[in-house]
């Protein structure tokens, strides 16, 4: 009877060995791709009828359910999911500002764009606050941004203009990296609505 109690004994432990073993690997880390927002093309500058002045550009405020490391895709209206595996390389919130910063660097030639408030001092100018309200991926493969941007005087506070965009660029595929450069394409036609209007501005 004894031997028969430590045969089972053993098998006993080494079957909940045998399943402990299998629950690691079901919880092991996936391996994490990490995305960057992409560089358009160079864009070409819009014309000015006035003198370069400073523009800045922030701070850009994500909507709570944005401000995470993970990418994020829409199922219906009330239910988005953060995607394990696929998250952004760095700060989103950093990455559009630079790519903001640089594209309206480009469109505004040669009025010099700088991101705030890492950068204050000028009392002359424009600055551009942005609320980015969605910026993801949805079930009909689309990328959708929505952002809502306040265009101020840097001379006295005054506010220029407030205005909305909502930009959906359909993917080109399944894949996150269709996503991230759907997303980036978005962003750019954000950055041409803002040069458009401080542009206006600057001619009036």
């Amino acid at each position: 009877m004894k031997i028969k109690a430590a045969t089972f004994l053993s098998l006993s432990i080494i079957v909940i060995l045998g399943l402990l073993g299998a629950l690691v690997g079901c919880f092991q880390a996936q391996p994490v791709r990490q995305y960057t927002l992409t560089t358009e093309p160079p864009l070409q500058a819009l014309t000015q009828k006035a003198g370069a002045t400073a523009i800045l550009i922030g701070p850009i405020k994500l909507a709570g359910y944005l401000d995470q490391s993970r990418m994020v895709r829409r199922h219906s209206t009330t239910v988005v999911d953060a995607i394990a595996g696929h998250q952004w390389a760095g700060n989103l919130t950093e990455m559009i500002s630079n790519k903001l910063v640089a594209e309206l660097g480009a469109l505004l030639q040669p009025s010099p764009v700088f991101a705030y408030p890492g950068t204050t001092g000028f009392t002359k100018g424009k600055r551009v606050v942005l609320d980015i309200l969605r910026f993801e991926g949805t079930e009909d493969k689309t990328a959708t941004i929505e952002a809502r941007w306040t265009l101020f005087d840097l001379t006295d506070k005054s506010i220029l203009t407030t205005q909305s965009s909502l930009i959906r660029i359909p993917l080109t595929d399944d894949s996150y990296e269709a996503l991230a450069t759907a997303l980036s394409q978005g962003l750019t036609r954000i950055s041409q609505e803002i040069a458009t209007a401080i542009r206006s501005e600057k001619s009036e």
